[in-house]
C-alpha cells in the first residue's frame, strides 16, 4: 500500500475560506471530538504571532472538492473558530502581550489590523493525500499518531473502523444516551458514551474480559474484522426500553454504572418485564446502595478486572427476582 500525497502551503485565510465553503470535513469518524480548551486554542493563536512553526496538517481529497481533515483537527477548529470570533484570548496563555498590545480577553477582531493580519497570512504546511479507503484511511489515522498521547479510547475508534463507528454515532445519539444518562459534555467528547456501550458489549458477547483499555481495544479491533457481529438493531431496542422505563434523568446513571444497568435491563426486556417494573426495582437497588457494600467495592480501584466487571452484573441481576 503506497499512500500518494502532495506537500502544499496555504495561508490561514485559505483554510478559513475553504471551511466557510464547508469544503472542510471534520467529522470523520475515526477523528476525536473538539477536545481542546480556550487555553490550548489560545496559544496556538500566540504561536501563530510569535511565527513559532506548527506542525503540518493532514487532508485528505474526496471525489466531491472537499477534503477530509486526518490529522490536525483541533488546529483547524480553532484557527476557523477563531477568525470568526467563536472565543476570546484565554488569560492563561504563556505570553499576555505582543507588540505592546494586551492579548488577554481579546477576540480576533478586536486585535490590531497588524496582529489580525500577521494571523491571516501565516502560512500553513498541509500534506493533501489522495482520496482513500477506509482501511487506508485508518492506517494513515493511526501511524499519524504514533508519537502523539492518544488515549486507549481514541485508539479505539481506529480499531472500530468507519462503519462501526457510523452505527455506534447513531447510538451514542439516541434520547437515552443523550438525555438519561448523568454525563458531561468533556466526558462525551472524550467519547465515555462510546466506551460505556462497548462495556455493555463485552458483557453480553465476551463476558470473559474485563474493561481494561487493552481489552476494549481488542474487542474493538474484533468488531472490524467481523469476529464479533455489532446487533445494533438490539442495542436500539434496548436503549428503547430504558428510555421509556425511566422518563428522566437518575443520578445513577453514571459510568460505573451504566454498563450493567443495560445487561440487567437487556435480561429484564428478555424475561418480558414490563418498563414500569423494572423501573421500580433499579430505582430501589440504587436508593438503597449504602447497604450493599458488596456492591460498592467493584467499582472503586480494580473496577474494570472482570472479577468486579462480572460481580457488578451478578448482583444487580438479583433486583429481577420475585
Amino acid at each position: 500500500m503506497a499512500i500518494k500525497s502532495n506537500l502544499d502551503k496555504h495561508t490561514i485565510n485559505w483554510l478559513k475560506s475553504q471551511d466557510d465553503k464547508g469544503l472542510l470535513n471534520k467529522n470523520i469518524s475515526i477523528q476525536r471530538k473538539e477536545v481542546w480548551d480556550q487555553e490550548k486554542k489560545s496559544n496556538l493563536i500566540v504561536s501563530l504571532l510569535l511565527d513559532i512553526p506548527i506542525e503540518s496538517l493532514l487532508f485528505e481529497e474526496t471525489d466531491n472538492d472537499a477534503m477530509n481533515v486526518l490529522d490536525g483537527k483541533q488546529r483547524t477548529l480553532s484557527l476557523c473558530s477563531f477568525l470568526n470570533d467563536g472565543f476570546a484570548l484565554s488569560p492563561k496563555i504563556r505570553i499576555k502581550e505582543i507588540d505592546g498590545v494586551s492579548l488577554v480577553g481579546l477576540k480576533f477582531s478586536e486585535l490590531p489590523a497588524e496582529l489580525q493580519a500577521r494571523i491571516q497570512e501565516y502560512e500553513l504546511s498541509i500534506s493533501i493525500l489522495r482520496p482513500l479507503d477506509s482501511e487506508e484511511r485508518a492506517t494513515v489515522f493511526f501511524m499519524r499518531n504514533q508519537a502523539v498521547s492518544l488515549s486507549k479510547m481514541d485508539l479505539s475508534l481506529v480499531m472500530l473502523g468507519e462503519d462501526a463507528m457510523d452505527v455506534f454515532d447513531s447510538l451514542c445519539n439516541h434520547d437515552f444516551m443523550i438525555k438519561k444518562i448523568k454525563m458531561t459534555e468533556p466526558a462525551r467528547r472524550k467519547h465515555t458514551d462510546l466506551q460505556v456501550l462497548l462495556q455493555y458489549l463485552i458483557l453480553r458477547l465476551r463476558p470473559d474480559m474485563g474493561f481494561s483499555g487493552a481489552e476494549i481495544m481488542s474487542f474493538c479491533d474484533d468488531i472490524k474484522n467481523g469476529e464479533v457481529e455489532l446487533p445494533a438493531n438490539d442495542i436500539t431496542e434496548l436503549l428503547d426500553y430504558l428510555n421509556d422505563a425511566l422518563p428522566e434523568k437518575r443520578q445513577y446513571l453514571k459510568k460505573a454504572h451504566i454498563p450493567a444497568v443495560l445487561a440487567v435491563a437487556q435480561t429484564a426486556k428478555e424475561q418480558g418485564m414490563s418498563t414500569e417494573d423494572f423501573a421500580m426495582r433499579l430505582d430501589i437497588f440504587f436508593e438503597n446502595l449504602d447497604s450493599k457494600p458488596e456492591y460498592i467495592v467493584t467499582y472503586g480501584a480494580g473496577s474494570s478486572k472482570r472479577i468486579n466487571v462480572q460481580a457488578r452484573v451478578k448482583i444487580l441481576s438479583e433486583i429481577l427476582n420475585d
